[in-house]
């Protein structure tokens, strides 16, 4: 059975373009219980979608409001720019000129203070989640004044989002349960008032293979690291709905209301890039590189014993990273070997597969996991310069005319 695309599809897709010469790119099946996917062959706006750098946000050294340690930041949608900055923890806050503005926290642990800080803002409301206190805190960015505060979910360091109903989602530590499958928990709190829920997204079980390097000596485990190139699940949440998540060992993803349905499922051709013996010894050496030997007394050999290159698959995931936009864009970062270049895929609200664009490696935070920040038409991101220093670089999303 399949959806009647010409209902679906016409009316967005004639604006722009030969719209039979689009809609024959997009396929609408509807699997067991009416979801449909969505299968896109090819991008349907290739080439009409850039990252358009707008500015840097980067204070000269000694001045107010300097980056010294940025960890986390949330993009209004006028440009205005709210930084959380470790040791001692605050939130900065910079207009859409770039300019320090003001420091809207403070480190401590009394009302409206924070000692550390995931941050997701919505309107005028900015949430924190602060794990090492184990607390959710929103605060009104006009003057700082605090609105509620809340008890919430702790030791997790994770970015936060704000979904489709206007509450905060911060992940959780679920306790082991061996009667269900693997399973990622959340924490939702409202900007007002105290009441907070919880949210449980399924995961896909893992697949065989070693899947942490153990590091130790003489049969003392010190820490485990995950194997690079697993296939896991990834999670992003949805600002005009739940979640969109997905299992990076194949290129289909899933719209979800509450993080356990399934509203839509959307997807693109994908061929999984091998990874050959040389580049699995050159990521070993690359995670060696990247770690400090000071840390808990670890020794190069012991992380040489440890990091066994063999663990590591014999291809890379089809992506490593997700983000949901406030107009519902879905953002999918790609794995690549390129170290030259990363690559976004870019599909809309309804699934469709836009565009893939490429932004400078020397432009866009090497790790998936660093802090990225979307409004609805701008994503902000934090850098390393070539002096060794932050900055934070914002870019305009643009649709070119075609």
């Amino acid at each position: 059975m399949s959806i009647p695309r010409h209902i679906l599809l016409a009316a967005t897709l004639a604006a722009c373009g030969s719209a039979d010469a689009r809609e024959a790119l997009v396929t609408i099946d509807t699997l067991p219980g009416g979801i449909p996917r969505v299968t896109t062959a090819a991008p349907i706006d290739s080439g009409m979608w850039a990252l358009v750098h707008e500015r840097d946000v980067r204070p000269a050294e000694g001045e107010p409001g300097e980056l010294l340690n940025p960890s986390d930041l949330a993009l209004a949608d006028d440009g205005t720019l709210y930084v959380v900055e470790d040791n001692p923890v605050v939130v900065n806050v910079y207009g859409s000129d770039g300019r320090f503005v003001k420091v809207l926290t403070r480190a401590g642990s009394g009302p409206g203070e924070v000692s550390s800080a995931w941050i997701a803002l919505r309107g005028d409301t900015l949430a924190i989640q602060d794990p090492s206190q184990s607390r959710g805190t929103t605060l009104d960015v006009r003057d700082g004044s605090l609105i509620s505060t809340r008890v919430t979910a702790g030791r997790y360091w994770h970015p936060i989002g704000i979904d489709g109903q206007g509450r905060a989602v911060a992940r959780m530590m679920l306790p082991p349960d061996s009667t269900t499958g693997p399973r990622q928990g959340y924490v939702r709190f409202a900007m007002t008032g105290e009441v907070t829920d919880t949210a449980i997204v399924p995961e896909r079980a893992e697949p065989a293979g070693l899947k942490q390097w153990a590091v130790g000596e003489g049969g003392r485990m010190m820490f485990s690291r995950q194997v690079p190139l697993r296939p896991r699940g990834e999670h992003a949440v949805d600002p005009t709905g739940g979640f969109v998540t997905g299992w990076s060992g194949e290129y289909a993803l899933v719209a979800s209301r509450n993080g356990a349905d399934t509203s839509m499922v959307f997807r693109r051709p994908f061929t999984a890039e091998p990874v050959t013996a040389s580049q699995k010894t050159d990521i070993v050496e690359q995670v060696i590189a990247g770690f400090a030997m000071n840390q808990m007394g670890v020794t190069e050999d012991m992380l040489r014993k440890a990091f066994d290159p063999s663990a590591i698959p014999d291809q890379r995931p089809a992506f490593e990273g997700l983000w949901v936009d406030r107009a519902g864009r879905r953002w999918v970062r790609l794995s690549s070997a390129d170290t030259t270049t990363v690559r976004l895929d870019l599909f809309d609200r309804d699934g469709r597969w836009l565009d893939q664009l490429s932004v400078p490696s020397t432009d866009w935070p090497r790790e998936a996991w660093q802090p990225t920040s979307f409004s609805r038409d701008r994503v902000a991101v934090i850098l390393e310069g070539e002096d060794g220093l932050p900055a934070i670089r914002v870019f305009r999303i643009v649709r070119r005319e075609g």
